[in-house]
């Protein structure tokens, strides 16, 4: 299909975030300078009332891991699996969060509590051909393994499998779910020897928006707490904090709330110091594509998709063998063989999304709220990262539903979706459950984003029901559509490597608390083509002051018109970035949208 038809994507409005008068005010008092206190009052509100610990993040913030349900309970059983040298198994989600929460609990249990590396068995589903969470071929293989374990801890999933963990448990294994997805309607799955979910009703942990990985490294900061007591481990035992890089990662890539949990902001900015020394191999390794200091962006748009690709590819085994490698030149390898398997994903990405561009359009062009696709010849592993294209595009829900190659049978078929601010991925799905009984094989989710299965005989009434949801969902919605959203205009006396400096006091940056975008008034006076043709280097004149800006993706492959006019007044939306060449810092703006004034 060619790329270059002409679709007629929506221009997405340019508009500044609004403020927080009593952040802006508090953020002020602590003598924040006002460009970074404007970005603050507009990512947090008032109701936050730990501002100084946002900004000063540190691990003496951490709550107290005891004060999740079950906590005690389930550190006492992993801490007795030690003391016994039982069989543990650790069963995990492929993508990021699951991918780094295997390697928190492997690392820990081995380097820091001795278990032996021939008593650990780890599992985790293919999402191809097992879908998500502890299915039923994830649990048939656990049961059919040698050894068998005695005690399974999940990691980023477990909260919905109340029938597979049932079957563990007749079987003898008792699983401990460490898991932060929605709990079903139904309740924590009841055969559970313990369920540590910080989204669970009843929990008293103060933190909901902490990722998988991040739970599973409270259990085992627990049981080491536990194995202290019991005189296991000494009293001076070294704390579980060098794990802390791989946490940072799981919470970054995992897209939980950088703005609402003081957690995720100490554990990423502990984690990132760890990653940008290269503590690890696999981090050194990584360093060669990462020029000067590591960033929380880096984490999102680099690493967290690295990482990534071997879960959608493959059988994500590759990405934890590389995050635990205990060699420079293992890493090595390791590093290539993901950079080749990322760039097939990104071919097969870049197919399935043109196929469903070109589909999304004509939903848009009938008015709907909300995208829902189904592509017969689509791919499980790329269909979120389509999703989340076509909701920035359009401004609208997206769902993208393909295939499922597993032993349940061919007629089923699973959907990744993705929300806008307004909107709540997972309370859409729960409304067709409710209303519609059966129509949904299995679902899982929270606000922005979910994942769920169903007959592809029940599509099209899924479709229209899930329209129903999200009509109700964003009933009294003003604009439904594409939108930037920024941080106001920025003056030109602020285009600078101090002031792109000073940014980094505002770190780390991540989900609700996205990395600074601001609105320039420019003219562009030169322009050339750079890569294969989609990007765009251009030369910016701002108030009279000359700049180098790049603009990624500005127009389709092979296309040769340009999408701005020479020497025209542009009302541009960018953000500040470092350029490193020749070991020469300059200071670079990036181009997320460029528009003509009229």
């Amino acid at each position: 299909m060619a790329e270059t038809i002409d679709l007629d994507i929506p221009k997405p409005k340019i508009k500044a975030r609004k403020l927080c008068v009593e952040t802006y005010a508090k953020a002020q008092s602590l003598n924040l300078d006002p460009i970074l206190a404007r970005i603050l009052a507009s990512r947090v509100s008032e109701a936050h009332q730990n501002l100084e610990k946002l900004l000063l993040p540190r691990l003496s913030y951490l709550a107290n891991p005891f004060s999740m349900k079950d906590m005690a309970k389930a550190a006492d059983r992993v801490a007795l699996a030690i003391l016994e040298g039982e069989c543990i198994g650790i069963e995990t989600d492929h993508d990021c969060d699951g991918q780094t929460s295997h390697a928190v609990i492997y690392d820990i249990l081995t380097r820091h509590f001795k278990h032996p590396p021939e008593k650990i068995r780890s599992y985790i589903g293919h999402r191809l051909k097992e879908g998500y969470g502890l299915s039923e071929s994830v649990a048939n293989r656990i049961l059919a393994d040698v050894p068998v374990c005695s005690l399974l801890i999940t990691a980023d999933n477990g909260s919905a499998d109340e029938p597979r963990i049932a079957r563990l448990k007749a079987a003898g294994i008792e699983v401990i779910v460490t898991d932060h997805h929605a709990i079903p309607t139904e309740g924590p799955p009841k055969s559970a020897y313990a369920c540590l979910n910080p989204s669970e009703p009843n929990c008293s942990y103060a933190d909901p928006f902490i990722a998988g990985c991040m739970v599973a490294w409270l259990l085992m900061a627990a049981t080491r707490q536990k194995l202290i007591e019991l005189q296991y481990l000494p009293e001076t035992a070294p704390s579980l904090a060098d794990t802390l890089d791989f946490v940072a990662v799981g919470t970054v890539a995992d897209c939980v709330s950088m703005a609402k949990s003081v957690n995720n902001r100490a554990v990423v900015s502990y984690g990132l110091q760890l990653i940008d020394k290269g503590a690890r191999p696999c981090w050194r390794a990584l360093k060669e594509l990462i020029p000067g200091k590591v960033r929380s962006e880096d984490l999102g748009f680099r690493i967290g998709p690295l990482l990534n690709s071997d879960g959608r590819i493959a059988t994500a085994f590759g990405s934890v063998t590389f995050l635990l490698t205990e060699t420079d030149e293992e890493a090595e390898k390791w590093i290539g063989a993901l950079q080749l398997q990322n760039e097939t994903r990104k071919g097969l990405q870049q197919q399935v999304f043109l196929e469903a561009l070109v589909l999304a359009k004509r939903e848009v062009t009938l008015g709907k709220v909300a995208i829902c696709l189904y592509l017969k010849e689509g791919h499980t592993g790329v269909q979120g990262i389509v999703a989340s294209r076509l909701t920035e595009m359009f401004g609208r829900p997206t769902l993208i539903f393909a295939p499922k190659v597993a032993t349940e049978g061919d007629s089923l078929i699973t959907g990744s979706a993705r929300g806008i601010a307004a909107f709540h991925v997972r309370e859409a799905m729960q409304t067709v459950a409710d209303n519609h009984p059966g129509l949904i094989k299995m679902f899982g989710g929270h606000k922005g984003a979910g994942g769920l299965t169903l007959a592809l005989s029940n599509f099209e009434a899924f479709k229209i029901a899930f329209e129903a949801a999200t009509a109700l969902q964003l009933a009294g919605e003003p604009y439904l559509g594409p939108v930037i959203w920024t941080d106001g205009e920025l003056d030109v006396q602020a285009l600078n490597l101090d002031f792109f400096d000073n940014l980094a006091h505002l770190e780390p940056f991540g989900r609700e608390f996205e990395p600074p975008l601001f609105e320039l008034n420019a003219i562009a006076r030169e322009m050339r083509p750079v890569g294969d043709g989609r990007h765009l280097r251009l030369k910016l004149e701002i108030d009279k002051q000359h700049f180098t800006g790049i603009w990624f993706n500005a127009r389709a492959l092979n296309e040769n018109a340009f999408p701005i006019s020479l020497n025209k007044k542009l009302k541009l939306a960018c953000s500040l970035k470092e350029n490193l060449f020749r070991g020469k810092r300059t200071l670079d703006i990036h181009i997320v949208s460029a528009q003509e004034c009229v």
